[in-house]
């Protein structure tokens, strides 16, 4: 059994240990982008310790090293699926672990980067395997609590991702939708925003009548709160903002003046003032 000192020096190991994995992870994570697939036969050499890491009580150590595979698997793509037997069960448990939500965030990126990256080699795997995990993290009653919400938002952009690559390959792509539709907005996490609101567009551009359909006034109205959240918390490139403004103009002019009157009065004041300041409103 270990005494007060003897726990405040593992403590203190653990935290140092922390430190010099985040420090290796930022490096990989430098050389990957740097270098692609160029770098895939020296990190053949760091599989071993990446993968110990999986294993590891700590959900900080098992959260590094998802964060490590995630890399390989946006910056090598297809080719990463040569080490996927190392990883993709730990990032199924990782999802369903229900104490550690940066645990579930990476897992969630990780999935995301499987469909937009990763190709055919991870198409069951996604689908089959990850998809529920994510719609369960999406639909906690906690899911937009404070310890889980960039969790969810990266479940939320995975799905996003999943519908868009892996579209064929679903049995019910339009009920998917509709599930993401309704799990909107993304609120919290600045580098999922982009994507997920570039896909929002595409698809009411696309397919107008998948997420609203026959102009459904509690649809739309969802819909003009999901852009009004975004533009009142985000800066977006000019192209997406101007796609977003008119989204939210065309979806407004679809109601009648107390269907807006209301609308306007769900809209909270930051919001409104946000808007406003940004001369969006």
């Amino acid at each position: 059994e270990l005494d007060e000192d003897d726990e405040e020096q593992l403590a203190e190991e653990e935290m140092l240990e922390g430190l010099a994995v985040d420090e290796v992870a930022k490096a990989l994570h430098a050389v990957f982008k740097t270098h692609g697939t160029l770098f895939a036969p020296a990190f053949h050499g760091v599989v071993p310790v990446a993968v110990k890491y999986l294993h590891e009580r700590d959900p900080a150590a098992r959260q590094w090293a998802i964060c490590v595979f995630d890399d390989l698997v946006e910056f090598t793509g297809p080719a990463s699926s040569q080490y996927a037997g190392d990883f993709l069960e730990p990032v199924t448990q990782a999802l369903r672990d229900q104490s550690a939500p940066d645990l579930r965030q990476a897992a969630a990126y990780g999935v995301g980067v499987m469909a937009q990256f990763g190709g055919d080699a991870y198409a069951d795997f996604v689908v089959s395997v990850a998809l529920p995990a994510l719609l369960e993290i999406i639909s906690r009653p906690d899911a937009r609590e404070e310890d889980n919400v960039y969790a969810t938002d990266n479940a939320v952009s995975a799905i996003a991702k999943i519908l868009r690559f892996y579209g064929s390959k679903l049995s019910d792509a339009r009920a998917l939708l509709q599930t993401w539709f309704g799990a909107l907005p993304v609120t919290h996490d600045e580098d999922e925003v982009p994507s997920v609101y570039e896909y929002l567009v595409q698809v009411v551009a696309e397919q107008p009548d998948a997420l609203v359909p026959n102009g459904d006034a509690q649809m739309l109205r969802h819909l003009v709160k999901v852009v009004v959240s975004a533009l009142a918390a985000f800066d977006f490139v000019p192209a997406l903002a101007q796609a977003l403004i008119a989204l939210m103009q065309n979806s407004m002019q679809a109601l009648d003046a107390s269907a807006k009157a209301e609308l306007w009065a769900e809209i909270s004041p930051e919001q409104q003032q946000a808007l406003q300041a940004k001369g969006l409103f």
